[in-house]
């Protein structure tokens, strides 16, 4: 008899870093600095600050208990009602799960809930993949609104129409 059994479901779950999280959240960053090729500009305690903040933070994703992707979101004190999206990254062996939008969701959710109105991003041409989500959720073309030196596509979004 042939075996009929679908493969289980992982458990899925994407919540806010807390400080126990500190070592998962920096070893997939180092991951996203390694693979990406990107300037590291924060230290473990910059993390650990990102992590604590009161409204705003980074996000972690699970399966089955395994940490499998992150996202930060920064205040944008210069740009009333706003929030900055960094940092968003599924680790390889995680990927093709939609982690990505699932973090993106929460992400949303969560500036939406510190009664931001806006999201903005930076990025460059070589994460395809991620500029394709952006612009499958809404994210628009805006002028550069940071100083980042390795990104040249800066995108908005208008969390009041979402």
């Amino acid at each position: 008899m042939a075996d009929n059994q679908s493969k289980p479901d992982h458990a899925i779950s994407v919540r806010p870093a807390t400080r126990a999280d500190l070592a998962a959240v920096c070893a997939l960053l180092e991951l996203y600095y390694t693979e990406w090729d990107i300037w590291q500009r924060d230290d473990a305690d910059k993390v650990l600050a990102d992590i604590q903040h009161p409204q705003l933070g980074f996000l972690i994703a699970e399966v089955d208990a395994q940490s499998a992707g992150c996202v930060l979101l920064r205040p944008l004190p210069y740009i009333p009602n706003a929030a900055e999206c960094k940092r968003l990254f599924v680790a390889p062996e995680f990927r093709g799960q939609r982690l990505a939008g699932l973090l993106m969701d929460a992400a949303e959710a969560q500036a939406r809930d510190a009664a931001c109105e806006w999201m903005y991003l930076d990025s460059k041409p070589e994460f395809a993949a991620a500029l394709a989500l952006y612009r499958r959720r809404g994210y628009v073309e805006c002028p550069r609104y940071n100083d980042n030196a390795q990104a040249t596509v800066f995108l908005s979004k208008s969390l009041a129409s979402a």
